[in-house]
């Protein structure tokens, strides 16, 4: 791409990226206060309930929490003040992060046109649930799956239909499921909603919305042009996916394929339901391709090859039509 068209549009939509820094610094600060009072509201309330078992003990400093003949209502106040405090602090993140949405979005359309003008490009479209299921590339996605669409590309090339998507899935993957199974033990599943819905909250530089996905990034699919029996997927080599994939029982015909590559086979993973197949589609040229982007992108890929179609995903955690946290002045943010 021509570099100048590049310092064009960081020209034209400068002042727009200052402007949604500033408006992201002020969503994250109400998403931490409210998080915050929601997670000391939290608290008070156990030990509100704690204190119920302690009325012959002196707890020194929690004394003054307990309820009382003179002060009944000792053990209320404190609750009383947060939800006040609670109220107006989700007021104001709503508002910070409506008028974040709207001028990211706004700002993201106006550099996909610049840069893309023959592109279609489109914002709130219904998420590629289908293509994302038939890709085989998401071990847990089924129908019931929570998939969010940020934005989606769709342009053709040498006569083939491109389409790009920035995604964000939640997956029933074996972390989620083993979050699910400590929700069934008393005092275990405090901890787990403790840490799942106010401390990941509070800790982080992303945005409430996209906390708790198991994947956010790019999504694209394409035709292949040759005529496909089975399937073969391209994976990360992450331990992690690894688990997932076995633990999902999805897959059940799949077999690793062991490839001659070994600057391949350390960086990716391949499962297959047919070893020959496998072995022609990922050709050798097709693997220094795969290199050379995931060196490029610097971040995980992966592929797979299904139901003549080419599926391509690249992990993102801020989104391909979002923009990352920190400041935005620089023209990497538009490259």
């Amino acid at each position: 791409m021509d570099n100048q068209l590049i310092q064009n549009v960081y020209s034209e939509v400068k002042e727009e990226l200052n402007s949604i820094y500033s408006k992201r610094k002020r969503t994250l600060f109400f998403q931490k206060i409210m998080w915050g009072s929601t997670g000391i509201y939290f608290l008070l309330m156990l030990v509100n309930m704690a204190l119920s078992y302690f009325t012959n003990v002196q707890l020194g400093f929690l004394d003054a929490f307990q309820a009382t003949v003179q002060n009944p209502y000792a053990n209320v106040y404190p609750i009383i003040f947060l939800v006040i405090l609670l109220y107006p602090a989700v007021f104001f993140f709503t508002n910070a992060f409506k008028k974040l949405m709207k001028k990211e979005q706004t700002t993201i359309s106006k550099m996909v046109k610049m840069l893309f003008p023959k592109v279609d490009f489109g914002q709130g479209m219904a998420a590629p649930l289908k293509e994302i299921k038939n890709s085989k590339i998401f071990s847990w996605v089924d129908n019931s799956t929570m998939v969010a669409n940020y934005g989606q590309l769709r342009s053709s090339i040498d006569n083939r239909v491109v389409n790009i998507a920035d995604i964000g899935i939640i997956e029933e993957n074996t972390s989620n499921k083993l979050a699910k199974g400590l929700m069934l033990i008393p005092i275990l599943n405090i901890l787990v909603i403790f840490w799942n819905y106010v401390l990941k909250n509070i800790f982080t530089n992303k945005t409430a919305d996209n906390v708790q996905y198991t994947f956010r990034g790019m999504f694209g699919w394409l035709a292949y042009p040759k005529k496909l029996h089975g399937h073969t997927v391209v994976l990360t080599n992450n331990q992690k996916l690894k688990i997932d994939r076995f633990a999902s029982f999805n897959f059940k015909k799949e077999q690793k394929v062991l490839l001659e590559d070994v600057r391949f086979t350390n960086k990716f993973v391949v499962y297959s339901t047919d070893q020959v197949e496998a072995r022609y589609v990922l050709s050798t040229a097709l693997m220094e391709r795969v290199l050379a982007l995931e060196e490029k992108f610097n971040r995980p890929i992966l592929l797979s090859f299904h139901n003549e179609k080419m599926y391509l995903a690249v992990e993102n955690t801020h989104g391909l039509f979002s923009f990352p946290s920190g400041k935005l002045d620089d023209i990497a943010i538009v490259e």
